[in-house]
This record gives C-alpha cells, structure tokens and sequence, in this order.
C-alpha cells in the first residue's frame, strides 16, 4: 500500500459514520476483533498493514488513524503546503507531445 491510499483511507475514515468506519475497514481488506493488550481488554483494528487497539472499537479507530498519521509523515515525499504525498504530475495529466508548453 502506498502512503497515498494510507493517507486517503485514514481522512475517509475520520469522517465516515460508525458503520460506514466499519464498512470502509471490510472493504479495504481489515479486520476487527477482540484483543487483550497490556491496559486491559478492547477491540483491535488491522489494515492497509497498521494496527490500532482500543477499549472499544471507535477508540480503536481512532487509534488506527493515529497510526496512520504517523507512518505517513515519516515519509520525506510530502508537498510542502498541505502534507499530502506528492505525486509526478500533481493530479493533472502530463501535457500532449504537440503542445508548444512541452517543448519549453
């Protein structure tokens, strides 16, 4: 999974419903479930490769967008003005071959 998709799916979450959170985490090939840690008992979240436990399974979501935050500002690809990950053509399409821009 790339930084970009982790990015997308953790703003999706934060502002999904409590089912469409749960319905967004089964799309995307998560899981949650029951879990013993170490303060305790509660629900834990697995996906796109990041976990987040909690005491109950909002708090566990909130754990996982946490996490996610935070893998992807480690990652030194970012746009300097909003934090998104950066990509080759910044959303737009490269420009056609016969365009007198592309030959500047």
């Amino acid at each position: 999974m790339t930084h970009q998709e982790i990015h997308a799916a953790a703003l999706d979450l934060e502002h999904r419903s409590c089912f469409g959170r749960r319905t967004l985490i089964r799309t995307n090939g998560g899981k949650v479930s029951p879990a013993i840690y170490e303060g305790g008992s509660g629900w834990q979240i697995e996906m796109l490769g990041i976990e987040g436990t909690g005491p109950d399974v909002n708090a566990a979501i909130s754990s996982w967008i946490r996490a996610a935050r935070v893998r992807c500002n480690l990652d030194p690809a970012r746009r300097a003005t909003d934090w998104r990950h950066d990509c080759p053509y910044n959303g737009q399409p490269p420009l056609p071959e016969h365009s007198p821009l592309a030959e500047a």
